[in-house]
């Protein structure tokens, strides 16, 4: 905010991590804001402090003005001891607002920017709901707080934007996560103190959009965008629709406004701040912030800037798809989106012609409609890409979040009716009888379910491929069959050890489960959290050390509780296994594979190079190794105790465990194959006409076989 210092003056009050987050900001004021129940700490902190850059100091100016919204700003603040923070104290103080090198004045004058966001509101929907009087009351001090603001900018001579939005609406219950319009829906105000746009520009701006949405809706792709994507207009019908006659006919008709993305916000305050928009920004400029053709000698604002923006989507997409083999585009998009952009470019190139050497036809009638057009297909290119890319990466599917939903659940019964029958009978016997059952069960679903996605593409309610049916169905039709077959067993019921109660004796074995179970209980809950999904790596650390320490316990307690003899010797090589483990686990977590949310904290050494993204040929060698060394070592640790003539032992570690590895290892292998020739193609071929690369593109074989090995190790670990 301030060149002269770039550093934060409440740096003692933070730790390193946080303090790194901050480069650039001279100032930054957190405030706990987790307590929905309190609604006025995080607004009174900002407030309090907003003076401090709107407001003259004191001894600068002592007008009657300038003194009263001084004493409206004190009074929007509800709590007093707000003011007894140290940012209040003199400049001597430590962590005051001003230091030795920004003073009171520098502090008014010379701020760049500034983001104040304020809680009140959304707390009091989350307490009270949206129809309470506290809203009003949260409402009303934050239109005093704007009119203030609104008032000191008007008086500055520096050009200066006030943007007012939220992040969300809310329901009728005053809580938002869903996806109704009142909750994904929310008001956006722009205020400036120079004026920014005319008639004129507000009528261009409306045709470049009217010409925009044309282009987007006469393609095949672009007519199946989400509405938002293709019109820039809507009908506020959140107010409408709750005044209605006793027929069900509305009162009133819902105005039509203007409508953008919040995406659009990252790229319109880049440009206006003068900056490069963000390389992973997908977002498409506001056009009337930069539609104002004032200077008839120079490019009109708008296209130019939807020039950068254009050619910043396309800079991403080409390293995109240059740095991720399995990147997920089609050749028909990747088409789409070159054939676009050679279009506005050849457009642009037509209208350079036309202008020529002579500035003044800039204002000729047929020179403005050819700008129009151009700013509109350049409009047409970042919406086609944002639009093609939220169907592939932002679209939920009803259908498989459903079967996946039916495949836990089913996968839970299973495992319960399994554990149940192994307490009554052995595991030969538990295959002998449930073993067929379950292959043919999983190849009828397989196939009932793979017919039936025909239906469900065909009406719109998923999107799943022949292969997602295919593995849903076989996972649900396996599981119901294993299920049924152990449950109809008339000669063993599965429940039949449950009136004896014994199982549930406070034992080393129940101990270990009831800990199995919690962790695993975690892991699942992980997924219902942004957060714990984008750090499921560290969680699931976590869990399984607690386990394996479970384990351990249990183990020194079996050795000290016995004598010399097959139980302390038992326990001995169960310590030593769970300390193996313990040290293996941690140093598994030195090699890491960073999601981009983590990028900030997290360092990949998996690829064997920071800068890395596709696996070396000796991973892939490595991986290959380890499916007959693991196997091998883990059954020679099994000898020991002839647990290596056991069933589980015979089924898991000399089968499913080989097998698992062995289609993870293939996995890497074309991994790298596919980096290898993916890194030596890209020079000669643009990546923005063609997936197929010179070479073949495993990415389908491998997301298979990924599958398949998390399935046979999930299955057959859980079960072993």
């Amino acid at each position: 905010m301030f060149p002269n210092e770039l550093s934060d003056t409440q740096a003692t009050e933070t730790n390193d991590t946080l303090q790194k987050s901050r480069t650039g900001w001279a100032r930054v004021r957190p405030f706990p804001s987790l307590n929905v129940w309190d609604l006025d700490t995080v607004d009174d902190g900002v407030l309090s402090r907003l003076p401090m850059f709107l407001l003259p100091p004191e001894s600068e100016n002592k007008s009657e003005i300038i003194r009263k919204e001084r004493e409206q700003w004190r009074q929007l603040v509800k709590q007093p001891h707000m003011w007894e923070h140290s940012d209040f104290n003199e400049m001597t103080q430590a962590n005051s607002m001003v230091s030795d090198k920004v003073g009171h004045a520098q502090l008014h004058h010379e701020w760049d920017m500034i983001i104040a966001h304020g809680l009140g509101v959304d707390h009091c929907g989350h307490r009270f709901g949206p129809d309470h009087s506290a809203i009003s009351h949260k409402l009303a001090q934050m239109n005093t707080a704007i009119e203030l603001i609104v008032n000191a900018i008007d008086r500055d001579d520096k050009p200066t934007a006030l943007y007012v939005f939220g992040d969300h609406g809310m329901d009728n219950k005053g809580d938002h996560g869903g996806d109704s319009p009142r909750e994904v829906d929310a008001g956006l105000w722009i205020y400036s103190n120079r004026k920014w746009h005319s008639k004129e520009s507000d009528e261009r701006t409306a045709r470049v959009l009217r010409n925009a949405q044309e282009l987007i809706s006469s393609n095949a792709l672009g007519s199946s965008f989400d509405q938002d994507l293709k019109e820039s207009w809507w009908r506020n019908t959140h107010l409408s629709d709750d005044y209605k006659s006793a027929s069900g006919e509305h009162l009133f008709e819902a105005p039509e406004l203007r409508s953008v993305s919040q995406i659009d916000l990252v790229s319109t305050l880049s440009l206006s701040l003068g900056l490069p928009i963000p390389f992973n920004n997908l977002g498409t400029a506001i056009p009337e912030m930069f539609a104002s053709d004032n200077d008839s000698s120079a490019e009109w604002g708008l296209l130019s800037v939807l020039r950068l923006n254009a050619a910043q989507v396309l800079r991403y997409i080409e390293k995109y798809v240059s740095n991720s083999r399995s990147h997920g585009f089609t050749d028909d998009a990747l088409r789409l989106w070159n054939d676009m952009y050679n279009q506005a470019e050849d457009s642009y190139r037509e209208l350079a012609d036309a202008i020529g050497q002579n500035p003044k036809n800039r204002r000729q009638p047929h020179i403005r409609e050819l700008e129009e057009r151009v700013a509109a297909e350049y409009f047409a290119f970042t919406r086609m890409v944002l639009g093609s890319l939220r169907q592939m990466w932002a679209q939920f599917d009803p259908v498989l979040i459903l079967a996946g939903l039916c495949t836990l659940v089913l996968s839970i019964a299973a495992l319960l009716a399994l554990y149940a029958q192994s307490r009554l009978r052995s595991l030969d016997i538990i295959i002998a009888r449930a073993g067929w059952p379950c292959i043919s069960g999983g190849i009828a679903g397989a196939v009932v379910f793979r017919a039936l996605s025909s239906v469900f593409v065909s009406s719109g309610l998923s999107h799943m491929t022949s292969l997602d049916a295919t593995v849903a169905g076989l996972a649900m039709g396996a599981a119901a069959t294993f299920c049924v077959a152990l449950v109809s067993d008339s000669k063993a019921s599965t429940f039949a050890f449950v009136p004896q109660l014994q199982w549930l004796a406070v034992t080393p074995a129940t101990v270990l489960n009831v800990v199995a179970a919690v962790a695993t209980i975690i892991h699942c809950l992980a997924f219902s959290s942004n957060s714990f999904t984008f750090n499921e790596d560290s969680i699931v650390l976590y869990t399984v050390q607690t386990l394996v320490l479970a384990t351990s316990l249990l183990s020194v307690r079996a050795i000290l509780s016995s004598s010399a003899g097959p139980k302390r010797a038992s326990g001995t090589r169960a310590l030593v296994c769970s300390l193996l483990i313990i040290v293996l686990n941690r140093t598994l977590a030195y090699s890491t594979v960073c999601r981009e949310e983590q990028l900030s904290a997290c360092t990949p050494t998996f690829y064997g190079a920071p800068s890395a993204s596709i696996s070396t040929v000796y991973l892939a060698a490595a991986n290959v190794l380890m499916v007959w060394l693991v196997p091998s070592a883990v059954t020679y640790a099994l000898r020991r105790s002839y647990s290596d003539r056991a069933m589980v032992s015979k089924l898991w570690v000399s089968l499913g465990m080989r097998v698992s590895m062995g289609m993870a290892a293939a996995y890497w292998v074309l991994d790298s194959i596919d980096g290898q020739t993916a890194s030596g193609a890209a020079a000669a071929s643009s990546p923005t006409r063609s997936s197929a690369v010179n070479g073949s593109d495993w990415s389908d074989m491998r997301m298979a076989l990924a599958r398949m090995a998390a399935g046979v190790a999930l299955g057959g670990g859980l079960a072993a």
